[in-house]
């Protein structure tokens, strides 16, 4: 009975210490009072002229599909950034047979933007080259020409909607000549170098007192009368050119043809059974080095095509 007794009482206990304890409240949440709008607005802000807007309604879809421009060739439509950079002021590898265009994208410019010209002429090169080429014949609707168009015509902007910058490129030698000083011989022509091959030095008899080197210079954006230095060195070490003889040239317009910059060498004193190479060096006014052709670091057979041999 005394045992029951004490049982009642811790029972009694437990029960009247458990309606004391104090209810725990829950915590405010401080997410609740934020306004997320309307979950439901799709309003498009992209705008469609906009290089962000081609890619994705235009060159992803339509020219970035597999085998055209998805990386295996440029311009590479995979991306919003390789998709401006290999257009705007990216030479091309592809020409009209008049050879009209120099990048696929000009800032401005439409009619010298091959891009512009592959999405619109039906035969740039060949019959239905007209881009896209994954149907042939069909271009692209005239609403995303339009809007290639409008991106173009106003300044090919980046995806930052800044400006692009034309790039200054250095100058370029596309082709030498050395002739006799009567304009009748051209002693750099394959058949007289060594062994008729044109990697090979030229061979000059060492009864000629001088020849013209003829320089055919190219540059993007300096016109050639304009460049600067046009230097022609000449030395017995196709790597050390430091204390070589040097010539300089004069600008020289052929009519009906590329004007060209003219070296008059003298050659007098040059010792018979030499080899000497040559260097042409020149400027087109805004870089800090001179182009130079060859360079140390060109390979042997272009410093022997470019160096001749004076012979008996």
């Amino acid at each position: 009975m005394k045992k029951q007794l004490l049982y009642l009482f811790i029972l009694l206990g437990f029960v009247q210490l458990s309606s004391c304890t104090k209810e725990t409240e829950e915590p405010d949440n401080p997410y609740d009072l934020i306004n997320y709008g309307d979950p439901t607005n799709s309003e498009d802000t992209l705008s469609a002229s906009s290089i962000t807007g081609l890619h994705r309604n235009v060159f992803l879809p339509k020219c970035a599909v597999p085998g055209c421009h998805d990386g295996n060739f440029e311009p590479d439509f995979r991306s919003v950034q390789s998709s401006y950079s290999t257009l705007v002021y990216s030479e091309i590898t592809k020409n009209n047979i008049d050879g009209d265009f120099s990048f696929r994208v000009v800032p401005g410019d439409t009619a010298m933007s091959v891009l512009h010209e592959r999405i619109t002429n039906c035969c740039f090169v060949n019959q239905d080259d007209r881009m896209p080429q994954d149907n042939i014949g069909t271009g692209l609707p005239q609403e995303d020409i339009n809007n290639i168009t409008s991106w173009i015509m106003n300044g090919a902007k980046a995806p930052d909607g800044s400006s692009p910058l034309r790039p200054d490129l250095q100058p370029v030698l596309a082709l030498y000549a050395a002739i006799s000083s009567t304009f009748d011989v051209e002693f750099s022509e394959i058949t007289n170098r060594i062994d008729s091959l044109i990697y090979n030095p030229f061979k000059l008899s060492s009864d000629v007192e001088s020849f013209y080197f003829v320089a055919i210079v190219e540059d993007d954006i300096t016109a050639i009368a304009d460049l600067q230095v046009n230097q022609l060195k000449i030395s017995t070490d196709k790597d050390d050119f430091t204390n070589a003889q040097s010539f300089n040239g004069v600008f020289f317009n052929i009519p009906n043809q590329d004007p060209v910059w003219l070296v008059n060498v003298n050659t007098a004193n040059l010792v018979t059974g030499e080899t000497y190479y040559m260097r042409y060096y020149v400027n087109d006014g805004t870089h800090s080095e001179n182009a130079e052709f060859p360079m140390n670091s060109s390979i042997d057979p272009y410093k022997t095509y470019w160096s001749f041999i004076v012979v008996p």
